[in-house]
């Protein structure tokens, strides 16, 4: 079983130079994702989403969190592009999961918590248009970032991006293009 890396409000707010009770106030609010223990009712912050919640407010990740945060899901059963995929994401310092389908995907992203996720238009059988729109109107998928890597010259390219990809890629590109895209989202 992986380990779950939280922070207490006081951790929180010692990272972002504030009092302990402005960060239970930006949970209260909803702009912070927490969770309150039992008993005492003291709240928990999940590492990535207080990732996530920083990079949002424009506010510095501190080194020491941004390992945390390097989770990517590479979603392709191409095994020429995931094996490629997989070795420019690993080459920028990702700790890369790999799913060959949307049934697997869903159980890496609850379990994994991946802060990016890299999705293969070409998926036989997945509409990934679908799966974008899933994760943009779930809250707990948020502050993942995504990015689409779709055929060079295809006509859905704004469709993406409209539809909530982060960037785009081309296929065939070089992998150095995604991992550029990769490292600029994650900040790495």
């Amino acid at each position: 079983m992986s380990e779950l890396h939280v922070l207490t409000t006081g951790e929180a707010a010692r990272y972002c130079g504030v009092n302990f009770r402005t960060v239970i106030r930006w949970i209260e609010r909803g702009q912070l994702k927490a969770y309150k223990l039992p008993g005492r009712g003291d709240h928990r912050i999940c590492v990535e989403d207080f990732v996530g919640f920083l990079r949002d407010n424009s506010m510095p990740v501190p080194s020491e969190l941004a390992a945390a945060s390097r989770k990517v899901l590479l979603l392709a059963s191409d095994p020429e592009l995931t094996a490629a995929g997989r070795q420019a994401l690993q080459q920028v310092g990702c700790d890369v999961e790999v799913a060959g389908d949307s049934f697997v995907a869903g159980t890496l992203m609850a379990g994994c918590k991946p802060a990016l996720m890299v999705i293969d238009a070409n998926l036989v059988g997945v509409n990934g248009f679908q799966i974008l729109d899933h994760l943009r109107s779930r809250s707990e998928y948020a502050n993942v970032r995504v990015v689409v890597i779709a055929p060079a010259g295809e006509r859905d390219q704004q469709r993406w991006l409209n539809a909530g990809a982060d960037a785009l890629v081309a296929h065939p590109g070089e992998r150095s293009e995604l991992a550029a895209k990769v490292k600029l989202l994650l900040e790495v």
